[in-house]
């Protein structure tokens, strides 16, 4: 079940209510939202994996990343290995899946439109990639699946998700 999702465009609708034409999903990601995890560690409230977003293969994403916490922070894409990285980390799994200084990370009160391609199914990571801020929590999961039919996001209404 799908909640939050916002479909635009025209055209017949295709499986779980989406527009057949709708290839783009775009999202809001938050960092320092709530007070989650010492309230700076967290996107839209969730971390340590608590957030998991779903995108069917081939789908391009655009996320609409803001900084709300007073600490500077990042947002990157890495393979999922049950570990968080203890040094800067890789680069992005998919072109572009990162903000422009995924160490350095943006300002308080700053934001950057991040879109890429899901194009290899399998599961990933989305995480900050500042020194500690993975290993304190601030990463969540992004699945790449085959047999999605329509992008979905767990807790539902954790993140309102719009497809174009």
């Amino acid at each position: 079940m799908l909640v939050g999702v916002t479909c635009a465009g025209a055209g017949r609708q295709g499986q779980a209510g989406t527009p057949q034409a709708a290839r783009t999903v775009e999202l809001t990601l938050i960092a320092g939202k709530t007070t989650d995890n010492s309230s700076f560690f967290n996107f839209n409230g969730f971390s340590n994996g608590k957030m998991s977003l779903t995108v069917p293969t081939g789908w391009a994403v655009v996320v609409h990343y803001q900084n709300f916490s007073p600490l500077r922070h990042s947002f990157d894409v890495i393979p999922y290995t049950g570990k968080q990285p203890d040094a800067p980390p890789p680069p992005p799994v998919f072109k572009g899946a990162t903000t422009k200084d995924p160490v350095s990370g943006i300002g308080v009160g700053k934001e950057e439109t991040i879109t890429f391609v899901a194009d290899k199914a399998g599961k990933y990571e989305y995480l900050c990639g500042v020194a500690g801020h993975a290993q304190a929590g601030m990463w969540n999961y992004l699945v790449v699946s085959s047999t999605a039919k329509a992008p979905s996001v767990r807790p539902a209404g954790a993140a309102a998700l719009v497809l174009r």
